[in-house]
């Protein structure tokens, strides 16, 4: 074999700095691109043209570049549509270095650098909410595995014998607005969907908390003696924040385990002025919450924190002699208390951002994203054509048409082709969801960049596309 085979050219060092430099060009222009459109109207054209191209190695940069026109552009200040957000760029530009370090913070002999940052983060997290000594975490990859993990470790506290045995006789009470993925978790857990008891929402959109003991009086008529009580801090379709205070002394008085869903809202424990929606946070059981959304951390960053440690190492009962330490270390085996084995370096953008900036950043760009919410508010109050929904808690506002269809089916219909139109013209991108039975729009800053001026734009866009619409246009 010759030194210039295939095999040695890829590792070429001249030609990795190379493609380095041609993909980092990339990426900074990826990270700081807002002008032009949200997403470009003739997008499945260039996609159809990109899926005919042909790849080499020489032009691998090209065809990125082409990537980047077709794709969705979340660093755009008039992109308010989902809860992804627009990353912050020293936490972007890292991950090539944890995707070339390729550790696995399975075990600590893989990962000697990254299991040691991974456990400081996460002391970071327990003292940021609050959490005792004796608590402990992991972070995971996504907000399904946290809520998934909280569970796991919620039934092998209240059933013991369930690792082996199976089962597991658990009762989870949830608002109405809770993640899908908690009910979903109670089905791969085997507890069964109607094991999840659904509690109605205030006029807030929250977890309705006189509702609670009627939920736990359900479940006892169906059986059950042993509860979860989740709540959320920052629910998907209006990021509305339950009453923890209210809902941690009514899992205390029925000794439930109290699940905290903070996957959106757990970022306001660096905001002084929204602080306060997470008050008692601390008394929660577990804590789910997702850096990768209100810390503006590249997809994937998720955190699950747990009151007492002891309930996190006991979710698992499983041995690899193959992999894990057989006697104790400084710092542990990681892959002994998650469901993933592979595992990326994900904490490594967090802490990295953490200690360069200092938890002011995070204090400045949540709040600022809240507040940037609230003008939409004030814009759809004073507004002929559009009305709120409900004033935001959070980053994210529902409204509607003041004057739509009586029809359900007609309303609905018209809310999402003017969603579609104002979409498709590439000047704004918002979202829409179903509130009461009706659909209406949602937006979603999640962009520290989004201004009053990039807000009021995007609601200027919905009513001239509301405007067409009633023209027949």
């Amino acid at each position: 074999m010759t030194n210039d085979s295939l095999d040695l050219q890829i590792w070429n060092p001249a030609r990795v700095r190379q493609q380095a430099r041609d993909l980092g060009a990339l990426t900074a222009r990826a990270l700081t691109r807002w002008e032009g459109p949200v997403r470009d109207p003739n997008c499945l054209a260039g996609v159809r043209r990109l899926l005919r191209s042909r790849v080499s190695a020489e032009n691998a940069a090209k065809i990125v570049a082409e990537v980047i026109e077709t794709s969705l552009h979340l660093a755009h200040p008039r992109y308010v549509a989902q809860q992804v957000a627009a990353p912050i760029p020293l936490a972007a530009l890292v991950e090539s270095v944890v995707a070339a370090l390729n550790n696995s913070l399975a075990v600590w002999e893989m990962s000697p650098a990254a299991t040691a940052i991974d456990r400081d983060l996460i002391d970071d997290f327990k003292h940021l909410f609050g959490y005792p000594a004796r608590a402990d975490g992991r972070s995971v990859p996504g907000g399904s595995f946290a809520n998934l993990t909280a569970l796991l470790a919620a039934r092998a506290r209240l059933a013991p014998e369930s690792w082996k045995r199976g089962g597991g006789r658990i009762a989870i009470l949830a608002g109405a607005q809770t993640h899908y993925t908690v009910s979903r978790a109670a089905g791969m857990m085997g507890l069964g969907s109607d094991a999840v008891f659904t509690i109605p929402l205030d006029g807030l959109y929250r977890t309705d908390s006189r509702e609670v003991p009627a939920a736990f009086r359900a479940a006892r008529r169906a059986g059950f003696h042993q509860f979860v009580l989740v709540a959320t801090c920052g629910s998907t379709p209006t990021g509305s924040c339950d009453d923890l205070m209210t809902l941690a002394e009514m899992a205390r008085r029925e000794n439930a385990w109290l699940h905290v869903d903070a996957a959106h809202g757990g970022g306001m424990a660096f905001s002084r002025r929204y602080r306060f929606l997470l008050r008692e946070i601390e008394r929660a059981d577990s804590i789910t919450f997702d850096p990768h959304k209100m810390l503006f951390m590249p997809l994937t960053a998720s955190i699950v924190l747990f009151r007492n440690g002891r309930h996190m190492r006991a979710a698992f009962d499983q041995h690899a002699p193959y992999l894990f330490s057989v006697s104790p270390r400084e710092f542990p085996d990681l892959g002994q208390f998650t469901i993933a084995c592979s595992q990326r370096f994900d904490s490594l953008k967090t802490w990295l951002t953490w200690k360069a900036y200092s938890s002011a950043l995070w204090d400045e760009l949540t709040t600022r994203v809240c507040d940037v919410a609230h003008v939409a508010y004030d814009h759809c109050t004073h507004s002929p054509l559009l009305e709120p929904v409900h004033e935001p808690q959070l980053n994210i506002l529902c409204f509607r048409l003041r004057r739509a269809p009586r029809s359900g089916r007609a309303s609905d219909l018209l809310h999402w082709r003017i969603k579609e139109e104002v979409n498709a013209g590439g000047r704004a991108y918002i979202s829409s969801t179903v509130l009461d039975g009706r659909r209406v729009f949602r937006i979603v800053v999640m962009n520290p960049r989004t201004g009053k001026g990039d807000i009021h734009q995007v609601m200027a866009e919905v009513e001239k596309a509301a405007r067409r619409a009633a023209k027949g246009k």
